[in-house]
């Protein structure tokens, strides 16, 4: 089935669609958004591309799929806020722009809490056990369904300035982080001064000198291109990137049974393979990375560990107890 790409004005107007407004040769219509461009080296197109072949096989075409790439929906907290009304019905975002309606989402923004992109992150993903504590406390609080997570990639360090080799390294720094309040406070504790910028303004602040640095997903750091106005890249790796992929809970509760089940399974087999393909595609990212000219280093992550360590404790109710924290660890040892 053909990818429509619409722009973000189109839906003003339009209202939310009910599942029997599909297009003519579907049963059923529905807008997915993301903050990636619409390019097969980004990661939630990849994805988006992946999930529309398969969903449409195992759907028998009964889904239209119209794809929202480059933030055309805004911001990812408003575009999730938009899908939580109904007025687009799936996402894929960072679990940490998520948390803002439903605090649980968090639990993937803790700093070290998943150590890897190998063994460990597949084991914390694909435990079924978390997704659907997480997913069903989210549909009652918030209207939104959980279908699946997929790892994107570690979170490093980034700035113009000089190499971050200690904690002390970014005091002064005026870093970008997202306007999440575990990943500001990670930053505060290390000395950084934080400012908070949406997705889609951080190369221009960053451009024009409004901050010096940026914290961010190898993925999304490459998509953004900010690699084009940064000097050094220091390999911190304070957080496995965790994405969600979501659906209006209203929307699928309507749609009938078999839709709902090629839906989920499509949904769940295509972060798995692209879990798989950012795996693979993180070295051909830092090679792109030092052609351009960028400088790596390679700091001791352990006084960065025990900073982000300490954030656990203050934010373990909001994540949903450190039985939650504790079981997350327990799923990784295996991997030791």
């Amino acid at each position: 089935m053909k990818t429509r790409f619409l722009f973000a004005s189109l839906l003003i107007g339009a209202g939310s669609l009910s599942p029997t407004q599909g297009a003519s040769a579907a049963d059923f219509t529905i807008k997915f958004a993301h903050n990636s461009p619409p390019r097969m080296d980004a990661q939630y197109h990849r994805y988006f591309v992946t999930f529309e072949k398969l969903a449409t096989k195992y759907t028998n075409g009964k889904i239209a799929f119209q794809e929202f790439p480059a933030s055309q929906m805004g911001s990812d907290q408003r575009a999730a806020k938009k899908l939580q009304l109904g007025l687009i019905q799936m996402m894929a975002l960072a679990t940490n722009n998520l948390a803002q309606l439903y605090s649980g989402f968090d639990l993937f923004t803790l700093p070290y809490l998943i150590t890897d992109m190998g063994c460990g992150i597949h084991h914390v993903l694909n435990d079924s056990k978390l997704l659907h504590e997480i997913s069903e406390i989210a549909q009652k609080k918030a209207n939104i369904r959980l279908l699946a997570l997929e790892g994107d990639g570690p979170r490093n360090m980034m700035n113009s300035k000089h190499p971050i080799v200690t904690p002390a390294d970014l005091d002064g720094l005026r870093m970008r982080v997202a306007k999440n309040p575990i990943q500001l406070d990670f930053y505060k504790a290390l000395g950084a001064d934080v400012v908070g910028i949406a997705s889609a303004e951080t190369y221009g602040a960053l451009q024009t000198g409004i901050v010096d640095g940026n914290d961010g997903g190898v993925g999304w750091i490459y998509a953004q291109k900010l690699y084009e106005v940064q000097k050094y890249y220091s390999l911190t790796r304070h957080q496995m990137v965790v994405s969600a992929i979501i659906i209006n809970d209203s929307f699928f509760n309507a749609l009938p049974k078999d839709v709902q089940a090629g839906l989920q399974k499509a949904a769940l087999q295509a972060a798995q393979d692209n879990t798989q393909w950012m795996k693979g595609y993180i070295d051909n990212i830092y090679a792109k990375f030092k052609k351009a000219g960028i400088k790596f280093n390679s700091p001791d992550r352990m006084p960065f560990r025990e900073v982000g360590k300490k954030i656990w404790k203050k934010y373990a109710q909001r994540v949903g107890g450190m039985d939650r924290i504790e079981y997350v660890q327990d799923l990784q040892k295996s991997c030791k």
